[in-house]
C-alpha cells in the first residue's frame, strides 16, 4: 500500500478506511505479513499472532474500531459540553473505560443498532437518521451508578487541582 494507492482511494470515497474493503488488498497485507518474521515497530507483543486474520476478520475488526471511534467521540462530546474543567479528561477517561467494557457484552438490540449505525456510516449519503441518535445511545450505555462514577472521577480531579493549588501557593 503507497501514498498513491492512499491517495487514490480517497479521491474515490473520501474514506481511508475504505480500502480495507477491497479482498485483494487484505490478502497482499496478510500475505506480506505472514512473510515477515516480526513487525510491530518494537511492540513484540503485538507483533508475534500466532494465527494470521482471515480478510472477514480484518474487517470485522475495522467494523469494531470505527464504532468505537464514533461512540467515544460522541461521549466525549457529551462531557466536554458538561464544562467540567480539570475534570473532563478524568470524566472521559472513566467513562470510555466503561464504555469499552459495555461495548463487548450488548444486549441483541443494542448490537443490531450499532451494526446498522455502522452500515449507515459507510453510506455516502448526507442522510443519516442513526447517527443523529447515537448521543441518546450513548447517554443509555450507563446505568445511574455509572453516570455517578464518571462524575465521581471528574470531582476526583477537580479535587486533586485543588489540593495541588493549595500546596503550591503556600510555597510562594
Amino acid at each position: 500500500m503507497d501514498d498513491e494507492m492512499l491517495r487514490q482511494q480517497y479521491e474515490q470515497t473520501g474514506n481511508l478506511l475504505d480500502i480495507f474493503d477491497n479482498p485483494a488488498l487484505l490478502e497482499e497485507m496478510i500475505r506480506i505479513e505472514s512473510e515477515c518474521s516480526e513487525i510491530g515497530a518494537g511492540f513484540p507483543a503485538y507483533s508475534k499472532n500466532p494465527k494470521p486474520i482471515t480478510p472477514a476478520q480484518a474487517k470485522a475488526m475495522m467494523r469494531k474500531v470505527r464504532l468505537q471511534s464514533m461512540v467515544l467521540s460522541d461521549f466525549s462530546e457529551l462531557i466536554r459540553s458538561v464544562n467540567l474543567g480539570v475534570g473532563t479528561e478524568a470524566a472521559i477517561t472513566e467513562g470510555r473505560r466503561r464504555i469499552r467494557q459495555h461495548l463487548t457484552d450488548l444486549t441483541d438490540e443494542q448490537q443490531a443498532y450499532f451494526d446498522a449505525l455502522i452500515d449507515e456510516d459507510q453510506l455516502q449519503s448526507p442522510d443519516k437518521p442513526l447517527r443523529s441518535q447515537l448521543k441518546a445511545v450513548v447517554y443509555s450505555l450507563f446505568s445511574p451508578s455509572g453516570w455517578n462514577a464518571i462524575g465521581q472521577a471528574a470531582t476526583q480531579a477537580i479535587q486533586n487541582h485543588w489540593d495541588e493549588f493549595i500546596q503550591s501557593s503556600k510555597t510562594a
